[in-house]
């Protein structure tokens, strides 16, 4: 019997994948290199499929080690949305995010043992971890750590075997230092009565996927306000910028709709992009609120809401709800572009 290769990566998987009956023309694979996920044969003509394969796969793996292990690629929405969507989720892209994703997961699987060898050829999934697009790519980048003498041969000609030197685990605790992050959630939106119901949605939301949700009006803190909102947002595992604005119209015979647009929503998504963090769009579902979003963000996938949709309450198996509320919306968005988290709220006493 032949081997059957990954269709996202190209590996041979680990077992023959099965179909998954759930959806028209899935299949469950397990595959070394990206991790057990479902994909329908359909999504692979897709154009989006060919070029993004490598940060799909670095989106299974993500999912796989946030608790979700059977993701479904591509969602349940819009399929050039969701390709769309995956350059925006804080996989690194620069060689210096590489390189700090590259170290930072060696002295990962390293652990306690400083002194731990490890084989790169047997570790495929270190192609996913760091959203390179092969292997090759990897042992380019493990010859510029070894000029940064971060790693070291295990021995002088063993290059496919790397251990971190002294230097390397000095660096992985800077990276570590500089990229901490909580189960946390930062919320920008405008604070007014008239998005209260907004508010206690997304909250909602941002509970029922394990994230604490943070908004600034809602937290104590001595410093000046915006030293304290760039802590917070640095500290986020995500932010949720909700686009609604003040329904101003102006004097003139055009009744054009001006002004009221929240700048400082804007600045927070920009930092958090900034910075790396997956950024969710929401927005109301009304003229004087959508048309004003900027055009740079009009590209992205944003959820619009309406005032009858505010329903706080997840029901159960919503995958299969024809009609989901706003809130559903974006607690399957959150599960689908960051994972699950942690956090469980206090309970009442």
């Amino acid at each position: 019997m032949a081997e059957e290769i990954c269709p996202v990566c190209s590996y041979t998987l680990e077992s023959p994948s099965c179909p998954y009956e759930n959806i028209v023309g899935a299949s469950i694979y397990t595959c070394p290199q990206c991790g057990h996920f479902i994909l329908s044969k359909y999504i692979t003509y897709e154009e989006g499929f060919k070029e993004f394969k490598n940060l799909i796969s670095a989106w299974i793996r993500k999912q796989n080690k946030r608790g979700n292990y059977y993701p479904i690629v591509g969602g349940n929405g819009n399929l050039e949305k969701w390709f769309q969507d995956l350059q925006y989720m804080g996989f690194p892209e620069t060689v210096n995010e590489k390189l700090n994703m590259l170290l930072k997961t060696y002295a990962d699987m390293a652990g306690d043992d400083y002194n731990k060898i490890i084989a790169v050829e047997n570790h495929p999934e270190l192609v996913s971890d760091i959203a390179a697009k092969n292997l090759g790519e990897i042992n380019g980048l493990n010859r510029l750590l070894r000029q940064l003498e971060y790693i070291g041969d295990a021995q002088a000609r063993d290059i496919d075997r790397v251990r971190l030197t002294a230097k390397g685990w000095f660096r992985v605790e800077e990276i570590s230092i500089s990229t901490s992050t909580t189960d946390s959630a930062f919320i920008a939106m405008w604070f007014t009565p008239q998005t209260n119901d907004c508010r206690e949605a997304i909250k909602a939301a941002v509970i029922a996927s394990g994230y604490n949700p943070i908004i600034v009006d809602e937290t104590e803190f001595n410093d000046f306000i915006m030293d304290e909102v760039t802590t917070l947002i640095r500290q986020a595992r995500f932010l949720i910028a909700d686009l609604a604005c003040i329904p101003e119209v102006s004097n003139d015979s055009m009744s054009l709709v001006t002004g009221g647009v929240r700048g400082g929503v804007y600045w927070e998504a920009g930092m958090a992009y900034g910075l790396g963090r997956t950024v969710i769009l929401t927005c109301k579902d009304v003229e004087s609120s959508k048309n004003r979003i900027h055009f740079d963000l009009k590209q992205y996938q944003t959820i619009l809401w309406k005032e009858e949709e505010l329903n706080p309450d997840i029901r159960k198996d919503i995958v299969h709800i024809n009609t989901p509320s706003f809130t559903e919306k974006l607690y399957q968005r959150i599960l689908s572009t960051v994972g699950r988290g942690s956090y469980q709220r206090p309970s009442k006493t």
